[in-house]
């Protein structure tokens, strides 16, 4: 099997070397490796009960490889699972775009999902009480496997936090902003239910599609890319910054609120890609007594007064202190 990341790594990705690779190194190229190689999770999950058996086809020790997992999946390698994921998902979203579109409220409907399975269980133990007293959640296979995977999932998240807003590298930073800007601008005009449908059909058709046309679609953005980019450099660096500076601060005016505060970090972001390491370094040596006003006088007070509230009111779940009778 040929391995997959989005986007490709051929063409594309030594065409944007002197822009630091920024497709290839792009948050949604790297977020897709990320969760996908260290969310492994072991499916050897015990004691199963009779309400949720064991996993299919898991044995002692069986790790599921994410990365493998979904990339067949969604390069349709095994066309049988890609289908019936494919199915799955869009009989998830018919049933999301359903609740969403009903009258009835969440809570009701939770309450009413809950009365289902309590008559279910209570019709189940009329007529096999021994049976229904093994079935429990507590133990379960599906309870073991959903523990496991939302603890890797907050890892694999709390690991692409730490990767992409760090806000340390200047480009990768403004790369980032850039791409969350656009994908707000896109949820205002997409509803979630379609954006979900759209979300769930094109990683089922884009990737394949990718692979397929694999050489043509980078010869084109090779194409593209490195004549735009030889276009833009020829201009001075002042020039190139009120290309992109300007049509922001026109924008600015015609932005919300938060857009213009966006539109600002933007800026900055762009500024701080532009200048050069010594110019950088002459901006921290100005505001270096800005910042330590600052901490002197805001943040060490705020620290010191949470850690001796915190202290003095057990405001954390294990104290420092064992109180004394």
């Amino acid at each position: 099997m040929t391995e997959y990341d989005l986007p490709g790594k051929d063409a594309t990705e030594k065409l944007l070397d002197n822009a630091r690779k920024l497709i290839s190194d792009s948050p949604l190229s790297s977020a897709f490796k990320q969760a996908s190689t260290e969310m492994k999770l072991d499916f050897n999950v015990n004691p199963p009960t009779p309400a949720t058996p064991a996993m299919m086809a898991s044995t002692t020790g069986d790790m599921l490889d994410y990365n493998a997992f979904i990339t067949e999946t969604l390069l349709w390698t095994n066309k049988v699972r890609s289908a019936f994921y494919f199915v799955c998902g869009l009989l998830a979203w018919l049933v999301v775009r359903a609740l969403l579109d009903s009258s009835v409220t969440f809570i009701t409907g939770f309450c009413y999902t809950l009365l289902i399975y309590l008559s279910f269980n209570f019709i189940r133990g009329a007529f096999a009480p021994r049976y229904q007293e093994r079935c429990n959640w507590t133990d379960s296979s599906i309870t073991h496997v959903v523990s496991a995977a939302l603890s890797g999932a907050a890892s694999a998240a709390a690991a692409l936090l730490d990767r992409h807003l760090k806000g340390l590298d200047p480009l990768h930073t403004l790369e980032v902003g850039l791409g969350l800007w656009l994908l707000s601008a896109a949820g205002r005009a997409l509803d979630a239910i379609t954006l979900l449908l759209l979300l769930h059909l094109g990683a089922f058709t884009v990737p394949l599609a990718y692979q397929v046309y694999k050489k043509p679609i980078d010869a084109v953005v090779a194409d593209v890319y490195n004549k735009a980019h030889t276009q833009f450099e020829k201009f001075d660096r002042r020039i190139r910054a009120v290309m992109v500076v300007g049509p922001l601060s026109v924008m600015f005016f015609l932005l919300s609120n938060m857009d213009r505060f966006v539109a600002g970090f933007v800026i900055l972001a762009y500024g701080r890609a532009l200048a050069k390491p010594d110019e950088y370094a002459m901006f921290q040596k100005r505001i270096e007594p800005v910042s330590k006003t600052i901490k002197k006088a805001v943040l060490t007070p705020m620290t010191n007064a949470a850690a001796n509230a915190m202290t003095k009111y057990d405001l954390t779940p294990t104290p420092r202190k064992q109180k004394t009778n």
